[in-house]
């Protein structure tokens, strides 16, 4: 598709391959997480709640982040660009091309690219470059609230003396049902001043008709036939000086339709009587489709500062997460989340301490620890988790 959309935009504008001015770049990350024994439950049935437990996980060694982007630029007005990722097998992330208007301050893209949502959801491919080695609750692939990806927007930037203002409005395949069109949008004014930069934004999105995608996960639940949800929020970025400090809320609300089939033959055995009653009026193998009404929330803050050590950069930082969906089921083979899934009331909090180390521009080795709490059978429950991350940027 990306090839075709190419060939007509340079028919189109007519220029050559000697217009082009092409670079080649790419992230790499090692990790390791060692998580404490954590709160879980077994023999769960179809009308009682499993009996809470703790169990043991094994330590982790990862390389989630392997990509190769390419950005070319042609003439003033024309971009296209490609990000692969061979962390397990090569899958095409983003394949987009782009045409500016009025000095940019209108925009076309077309193609596949992740939305612009909030401060992470561009850049979490850019593991070197941001606090943190996990990413808030909301862009976890577990508990996402919409899809990362979308295939048509329209944005631009304007520039008021230090300021600008960035805006962009986004559709695409998403999780449609048919011939909806889910509508996505992203407003963020930025003013810097000296050591001061603030950026002030709020991202939206209407699904105006949705359904479950394994090939594209969103906000809808693995056991929703249908679903019409909309997402709202803000968020804040403060640098100053060698301070960095983000804080963003997002709320959703879903109003959908069950899929008693596939509920019937979920995993019983990490259920709490909360969720068998709210799933399936109290018994799992007599589940109907049923029609519901839910809220999600989530909001996160992240603080850090960095200092200058010997050309080095030192950059400890803490975290806060809060996350609740009560429509949340605990396994995650049925498209749960063993963090709000596990929980009574659909709800968890995370806290974060940790430090990123940058011997070069290019290389952030990040170590983290985090504490998960939650209620679980009218109990307060906790465990923690340590991370680390090697990773480092590359260009030809």
């Amino acid at each position: 598709m990306l090839k075709l959309i190419m060939i007509i935009f340079l028919s189109t504008s007519g220029l050559l391959a000697s217009d082009m001015k092409t670079n080649l770049f790419g992230y790499l990350e090692g990790y390791f997480e060692k998580v404490e024994k954590k709160p879980s439950r077994q023999n769960g049935s179809s009308t009682s709640e499993g009996v809470p437990i703790r169990v043991s996980t094994p330590q982790e060694f990862d390389t989630p982040h392997v990509n190769i982007m390419m950005k070319s630029i042609f003439g003033r007005d024309w971009s296209a660009f490609l990000n692969l990722s061979a962390s397990s097998s090569v899958t095409t992330q983003n394949a987009w091309v782009e045409k500016k208007f009025i000095d940019g301050e209108l925009s076309i893209r077309l193609g596949k690219f992740y939305r612009p949502f909030g401060l992470y959801n561009e850049r979490l491919d850019a593991v070197p470059t941001y606090i943190g080695i996990e990413p808030p609750e909301l862009f976890d692939q577990d508990h996402l609230l919409l899809t990362r990806t979308t295939n048509f927007m329209l944005h631009g930037e304007i520039s008021f003396g230090e300021s600008f203002f960035r805006y962009s409005l986004t559709t695409g395949n998403d999780e449609r049902l048919g011939g909806e069109v889910p509508i996505g949008g992203d407003l963020r004014y930025t003013f810097e001043r000296d050591d001061l930069e603030v950026t002030v934004g709020s991202s939206f999105y209407f699904s105006n008709g949705s359904s479950y995608k394994s090939d594209n996960l969103g906000g809808v639940p693995k056991w929703f036939k249908s679903d019409k949800y909309n997402v709202f929020g803000g968020f804040t970025e403060i640098l100053f000086e060698s301070w960095q400090i983000q804080s963003a809320f997002f709320q959703s609300n879903h109003s959908g339709l069950r899929n008693g089939q596939t509920l019937q033959n979920i995993s019983t055995e990490k259920l709490n009587n909360q969720q068998i009653q709210r799933l399936c009026n109290g018994n799992m193998s007599t589940c109907a489709d049923t029609s519901t009404r839910y809220q999600v929330l989530t909001w996160y803050g992240r603080i850090g500062r960095s200092f200058i050590l010997n050309q080095a950069e030192f950059t400890p930082y803490i975290q806060f997460d809060f996350y609740k969906n009560p429509e949340m089921i605990a396994h995650k083979s049925d498209g749960g989340d063993n963090e709000a899934g596990i929980a009574d009331d659909g709800k968890f909090t995370k806290q974060t301490i940790g430090f990123v180390y940058r011997p070069v521009t290019q290389v952030a080795i990040k170590v983290d620890a985090s504490n998960h709490s939650q209620v679980i059978a009218g109990k307060n429950q906790n465990y923690s988790e340590i991370r680390s991350s090697f990773s480092y940027i590359w260009a030809l």
